[in-house]
């Protein structure tokens, strides 16, 4: 079958590799859509460490079932899925919790060594599939990854009706998050980016306000549309120091932020900001199994406008330029997805 081999920084090939074998509680999977996320981006650029070469990347993934390992009785060849693509032991003290996305034992499909869906075929564990809803396409069971982990993110906390809400940061775990939030009845969301392209699809997908750092004063656009209040709530999906503080510094004495973003791993942080104003920083990594099946219900609803995250559909081959295109072009694109039939 072909793959699309992450081999060293900067270097992506297509090759033929041999179709994965079914394990016992396995399903074989043809790939139909397959997300690029900036994660991978970054990956590939060998910038996080966490795409370790050679493997093949690919986490935001939906499949048709083609074949049943022994004991996977839940689906039937030709059934449509989405993938959770955390596999969790269910035995350590963690999963025990429900807190399937901190397991001691994960393997995660496209990440570090663990070879995931950028390619024809893909084995994986029964457990880890969703019934595609109906009605929904394999380009819109793909954006369930990342809904899932922006809803990850929103479910660090309850209470939304009525707040302010920051969101920093309108890529795709950004934008997810603001219509998640919308859901919350909040008085107002603002959406901070440094890109206006990518400002114009935040009012589209329903920002009250949004502001770009570099055209204005950051603070003072805060202030201004909380009448000096401040934020109750921020939400960054960015994951670098500027940002990082921004969302602290945004937040009105007792107010809470949320950090889903994780590009930088050290930065320096003003911990008065936090100690001096009672301000709270939860963090939110991923999603639980649990969670993600929420999602594709929410998905499947037709909440979402997942369609309009979409940028472009691109074949395998197509692939390395769509990543070269993702890292030198951030602001034309928000979620491109892979199709390993085309």
């Amino acid at each position: 079958m072909k793959a699309l081999r992450y081999l060293d920084p900067n270097q992506l090939s297509l090759e033929d590799v041999k179709e994965p074998v079914v394990r016992n509680g396995e399903v074989l999977l043809k790939v139909r859509a397959c997300g690029i996320c900036g994660s991978d981006v970054h990956g590939a650029l060998g910038l996080t460490g966490r795409r370790i070469p050679p493997m093949t990347m690919g986490h935001e993934f939906t499949a048709e079932v083609v074949e049943l390992g022994m004991d996977a009785a839940k689906f039937k060849v030709g059934d449509g899925v989405i993938v959770q693509p955390i596999n969790f032991c269910g035995e350590c003290i963690n999963c025990e919790q429900g807190l399937t996305n901190m397991c001691l034992n994960k393997k995660f499909f496209g990440v570090l060594t663990v070879d995931g869906a950028m390619a024809e075929y893909v084995a994986v564990p029964e457990k880890l599939l969703y019934k595609l809803p109906e009605g929904t396409s394999y380009e819109v069971g793909a954006l369930a990854e990342p809904y899932a982990v922006a809803y990850g993110a929103v479910k660090k906390l309850e209470d939304y009706e009525g707040k302010s809400v920051l969101i920093i940061g309108a890529g795709a775990i950004g934008l997810c998050v603001l219509q998640l939030v919308k859901l919350k009845n909040p008085k107002q969301i603002i959406v901070s980016d440094l890109s206006d392209a990518r400002l114009k699809v935040a009012k589209e997908f329903g920002a009250d306000h949004t502001i770009n750092p570099k055209n204005e004063d950051y603070m003072e656009a805060i202030e201004r549309y909380t009448d000096g209040v401040m934020i109750d709530i921020s939400i960054e999906a960015v994951g670098v120091q500027p940002t990082a503080n921004q969302s602290i510094k945004s937040l009105r004495v007792g107010g809470t932020s949320i950090w889903v973003g994780m590009s930088q791993k050290e930065m320096e942080i003003n911990m008065q900001d936090i100690v001096c104003s009672a301000r709270e920083v939860l963090g939110s990594f991923n999603y639980t199994h649990e969670e993600f099946g929420e999602v594709v219900d929410i998905i499947g609803n037709g909440k979402m406008e997942a369609d309009k995250l979409i940028s472009k559909v691109v074949s395998l081959k197509e692939a390395p330029q769509a990543f070269d295109d993702l890292h030198r072009r951030p602001d034309e694109f928000i979620k491109i997805i892979i199709d390993p039939t085309k």
